[in-house]
């Protein structure tokens, strides 16, 4: 578990940690326990991220709530595969994401570290570090 968040690429966002990967894992972690399902939607990511994003947002300087590219980094890792519409073009437009992706489905790899109990807790004190 420490091990995959500390290979995670965060770049620094305006000269701090960007917490992107680490909310939007919380935010898969969280559908997963939820439904119980490693196949979820945009709407159902889009509202948990975003959920996940403010409940956080004290922990750093940030505003930029967009989950787009943490997804396309996900998708490319092969931590998640979307199943698509029509090709996308840019993966910061909520919008063009809410239009052109059908499905998510999260991979064995996050699925294996989904069932450590205590990997939510773990990830929300690595959000800025």
């Amino acid at each position: 578990m420490k091990e995959f968040v500390d290979n995670l690429k965060r770049d620094k966002a305006r000269g701090n940690l960007a917490p992107h990967q680490i909310i939007l894992l919380i935010s898969l972690y969280n559908l997963n326990l939820e439904n119980n399902s490693e196949i979820l939607t945009i709407e159902e990511l889009v509202s948990t991220f975003n959920k996940v994003w403010k409940e956080n947002q004290d922990k750093f300087k940030t505003k930029n709530c967009n989950l787009g590219m943490p997804l396309k980094v996900f998708v490319n890792r092969g931590y998640l595969e979307i199943k698509i519409k029509e090709d996308i073009v840019d993966f910061r437009s909520k919008t063009e994401l809410r239009s052109k992706i059908t499905t998510i489905k999260i991979n064995l790899e996050l699925l294996r570290l989904f069932k450590n109990t205590e990997f939510s807790t773990y990830l929300k004190t690595r959000i800025c570090i």
